[in-house]
C-alpha cells in the first residue's frame, strides 16, 4: 500500500512539473523588437560568410507581434541625417534623380508571416517600393541566444546575405 502512494506521489509531482516546463516553440521566439545588428554576404568561391563592409552604418528593426504580423525597416548609413527639408523646385534634375535612389534605400514594409520548420516566410502587404506589394521574402532562420539571424533565399546585387538581430 506503501509503494502504491509513493508511486502515486511521484506520478503527480511530475505532473506537476511537466506543466511548469513550457518549451518556447520558434513562433514565440520571434515576438517582439529585434534591432539589426550586422549584414554579412558569402564568398562565392569558399561559400564562408564575412562582414560586408559595404553594410557598415546600416541600422533596422523588425518587429513581430505574435500574431503572424511583422515590420520592418532598413536604412543606409546617413538616412537618419538627410536634409529633407530641401525646396524640391530648387534641386537640379540630376539631384533629384540622387534624391529618389537615395529614398529607394529606405527599406521598409509591412508582412503577414508563417513558419515551417527553420524557414519563415514574409508575405509583404504594403512597402516603399510598390511593386514589392504581395510579394513573398523567404528566410533561413536561426536563433543564438539573444540573436535572431535571418539568411535570405534570394540574391540581392548578386550577393547572398543574412542579418543577425538582437532581441531589445
Amino acid at each position: 500500500m506503501i509503494y502504491s502512494k509513493i508511486f502515486f506521489a511521484l506520478i503527480l509531482l511530475w505532473s506537476f512539473s511537466a506543466c511548469g516546463k513550457k518549451e518556447q516553440t520558434a513562433d514565440s521566439k520571434f515576438n517582439g523588437m529585434w534591432k539589426l545588428d550586422k549584414i554579412e554576404s558569402v564568398d562565392k568561391e569558399t561559400g564562408k560568410w564575412f562582414y560586408d563592409s559595404a553594410f557598415t552604418g546600416w541600422t533596422g528593426y523588425i518587429l513581430y507581434d505574435g500574431q503572424g504580423h511583422t515590420g520592418v525597416q532598413i536604412t543606409p548609413k546617413g538616412y537618419k541625417d538627410f536634409d529633407a527639408n530641401k525646396n524640391i523646385d530648387s534641386i537640379s534634375n540630376e539631384g533629384l534623380k540622387e534624391l529618389v535612389k537615395f529614398y529607394r534605400t529606405n527599406w521598409v514594409y509591412f508582412a503577414g508571416y508563417t513558419i515551417t520548420n527553420n524557414v519563415i516566410e514574409h508575405k509583404r502587404l504594403s512597402a516603399t517600393e510598390p511593386r514589392d506589394w504581395g510579394t513573398v521574402l523567404t528566410r533561413d532562420f536561426e536563433f543564438r541566444n539573444d540573436t535572431l539571424i535571418l539568411t535570405a533565399h534570394e540574391t540581392v546585387g548578386g550577393k547572398k546575405s543574412r542579418l543577425w538581430w538582437i532581441k531589445l
